[in-house]
């Protein structure tokens, strides 16, 4: 029976980082450079002590004035973490997977807002991922990630429009200055196997280019029946050091999905509560397996070019261009627009979807650095620029079809035409500019930053030939201050803003404002001197303003005095305690409140914001004797009961989950053995079923169920 209450949970978890600069001429002393590029890269180990994102500088977390989470390779690598998302389940202030089990997307929740594949707070080297039409969305592959560094509240001023909540930063891997590799095969759950290889080092003897290449091949089937999932990716990436001063990376990847989807829209009747004739099996499909595709190509190509004009003055330029084409076709319950619950004997109306989608994606950051001093303040300042332009198509048809018995699905195939439901043709452009200052006068720390924005959105309906435009301008900042004593602990504050452009009218046909936030933060971090750790607590209040709800004067149109507020303490500990023991804690407690609202839910929760959340992970490898080279973790992880739609109709029950993994060195064995490693890992080890999503009475989706991997890999 799952817990109701965390409070247990808590002393366990408490115990435990302008378009282009000039090539300057070459040096024959690359090796200062070398140091540089790669630097802020090795440093993220089981413990991350610098996370580039919050700042865009190598400031310290120690340092920064705000809650940040970073996930390492070695976390991601110890827990056998599949997915972006999953590897994210055991960060404070984030929920994952509240949409059900879906192979399509990484589903995340930073502080009770979207910043997962559905968002346009998912970001990779700091550039924004492209996002298109309802099923045209990315998905990164976690074998090609170094680090993943989550950002808490807004983060606006250096990224520009996103939701109040946070973002998600993935650091891609990168070139090494030393020569390494690994080649894997993992065999899993539902008959899945996997091929992977990362290679990496310098070309030339004297490290002035550098290579990397890592990718994957794998195949298999899924929780969901006569549902099948193939993956193919690759990542080459090349540095070249072009002088003591100059380096320029370009970075590649190319992914391909094919097979089918696990998402299902499912009856709340069946799954939340029983249905006259009990539950739904959590693998029964009810969909058609001749109508059921996911297919996706996406693929990118982008360079990063740093430049030293002195010890004072540098320059680094990011930029991306990305292409991502989907197809996706599925038989889902209900009808369009109308919520329909299986009957007695458990016969449930399905419809067919089809979708074609295509968005293509540029974006490029420009900004300067001075590093100076005035009188006893040292400041590190920052002013750039940045542009997004984002292109992108959708054509969404559909249709009615048979029913089904969700006890005991037969399956009759979709057949007849399909009536076109949505036809976009959108193009959507940003660009801003932004300055940041972080003066340093010994302990304190202060960071104050600015920017201005301006956007557009062009969305063609392509089924009635309307046109509509959005153009929004905004300005967000944020002051934070803390100060570091000598026994590494730094109390901090600060404040932030975030918009959001709102697409669409009001009944006067007066364009939208963008939707506000803003966040007040007060924590401490605590860096020990003798041994490597980093804790942080923190107090939050975070709103958001300007939200859509129904216009009370005319009920087709709405209007934006709609707010939510979010307050909540979050606690997070990362630490080594001994040489082989790491642990990695947190605890969140989140109160939220619909403020303002026309659709009769003010006073409600908002949706999928748990009042508990905690998790622990402890990891040992023993360093000595018999057991040399066995390494164990295990870990808990709590999502306490939440509501699933604003309306608040019903609340999804708490549960806890199980994950564990162990791994062995065959190293020590045998000399021959040398760099063979053997791991086994698994999540949900008790194979609980729990129900994830409860939206509306046809939307309602299990959480995926016990999944074991054994690895077997070679490293050098």
């Amino acid at each position: 029976m799952p817990l109701r209450d965390p409070l247990p949970l808590i002393p366990s978890i408490l115990a435990a980082s302008f378009i282009t600069a000039p090539l300057l001429a070459q040096s024959t002393e690359p090796d200062a450079l070398k140091e540089i590029v790669v630097k802020a890269r090795d440093d993220r180990g089981a413990v991350a002590q610098i996370a580039e994102a919050p700042t865009k500088t190598d400031t310290p977390l120690i340092e920064t004035p705000q809650s940040v989470s970073v996930v390492s390779r070695a976390e991601i690598e110890r827990r056998g973490a599949q997915s972006v998302a999953e590897a994210l389940g055991y960060t404070p202030g984030v929920v994952i997977g509240v949409g059900g089990e879906d192979s399509r997307f990484d589903d995340i929740l930073i502080r009770g807002y979207d910043a997962g594949s559905t968002s346009t707070n998912m970001y990779r080297d700091g550039l924004r991922v492209p996002a298109g039409g309802q099923w045209t969305r990315t998905q990164f592959d976690i074998f090609g990630l170094e680090s993943i560094e989550v950002l808490k509240g807004p983060s606006a001023v250096l990224f520009g429009q996103v939701a109040p909540g946070g973002l998600v930063n993935m650091t891609s891997k990168r070139p090494t200055a030393e020569h390494r590799g690994m080649v894997s095969t993992q065999y899993g759950s539902f008959d899945t196997w996997q091929a992977a290889a990362d290679i990496s080092g310098p070309i030339d003897g004297d490290g002035q280019f550098l290579y990397r290449i890592a990718g994957l091949y794998r195949d298999g089937g899924s929780q969901i029946d006569h549902t099948d999932l193939e993956r193919k990716f690759i990542a080459p990436s090349f540095t070249w050091n072009i002088s003591e001063d100059t380096s320029l990376t370009v970075l590649a990847a190319y992914q391909e999905d094919r097979g089918g989807s696990t998402f299902q829209f499912l009856p709340v009747a069946g799954t939340l509560y029983p249905a006259p004739l009990g539950y739904i099996r959590r693998e029964n499909f009810l969909g058609e397996p001749t109508h059921n595709t996911y297919e996706r190509d996406q693929w990118s190509l982008g360079y990063e070019l740093k430049h030293r004009f002195n010890e004072h003055l540098s320059f680094v330029q990011n930029a991306r261009f990305s292409d991502n084409s989907t197809f996706y076709e599925g038989v889902v319950g209900g009808t369009r627009g109308a919520a329909l619950l299986p009957n007695a004997a458990g016969v449930w109306t399905r419809r067919a979807v089809r979708g074609i989608g295509d968005a293509h994606n540029f974006t490029i950051d420009s900004r300067l650095q001075a590093d100076f001093s005035t009188g006893p303040i040292e400041h590190t300042l920052i002013g750039g620029f940045d542009y997004l332009r984002t292109g992108w198509t959708h054509l969404r048809t559909g249709r009615t079809t048979t029913p089904i018995n969700i006890f005991l699905p037969i399956y009759t195939g979709v057949t007849g035409p399909f009536t076109a439901q949505v036809g976009q043709d959108t193009v959507e452009s940003q660009h801003g500019i932004y300055i940041q200052d972080q003066l340093k006068w010994g302990g304190w720390h202060l960071t104050l930053g600015g920017r201005r924005d301006s956007s557009d959105i062009e969305l063609h309906n392509t089924l009635t030939n309307a046109v509509s435009r959005t153009s929004s301008h905004a300005d967000t900042g944020r002051a934070g201050l803390l100060y570091l004593f000598d026994n590494g602990i730094a109390p901090y504050a600060s404040y932030a803003t975030s918009f959001e452009p709102v697409a669409g009218t009001d009944a006067n046909d007066v364009p939208f404002d963008p939707s506000e936030g803003e966040q007040v933060e007060i924590g401490v971090k605590y860096q020990p001197k003798n041994f490597n750790a980093l804790f942080t607590a923190s107090a939050f209040q975070l709103n958001q303003e300007n939200v859509l709800t129904l216009d009370p004067n005319d009920p087709l149109f709405q209007t934006q005095t709609g707010e939510i507020e979010l307050r909540g303490i979050e606690l997070e500990a990362k630490v080594a305690l001994t040489e082989g023991l790491a642990v990695t804690g947190g605890w969140t407690f989140m109160e939220s409140e619909i403020l303002r609202n026309n659709d009769g839910n003010q006073g409600n929760d908002f949706m999928n914001v748990p009042s508990n959340t905690g998790s622990m992970w402890v990891d040992y490898t023993f360093q000595g004797g018999p057991l040399e080279g066995l390494g164990i973790g295990t870990g808990v992880r709590y999502v306490g009961d939440r509501f699933g739609d604003n309306a608040n109709t019903y609340r999804i029950p708490s549960y806890t989950l199980i994950d564990a993994g162990i791994r062995y060195d065959l190293g020590k064995l045998s000399g021959a053995l040398e760099g063979a490693r053997i791991a086994l890992t698994g999540t949900n080890l008790a194979d609980k079923v729990y129900v994830a999503k409860a939206e509306t009475n046809i939307s309602a989706n299990y959480g995926p169920g016990r999944a074991l991997n054994l690895n077997l890999s070679y490293h050098w």
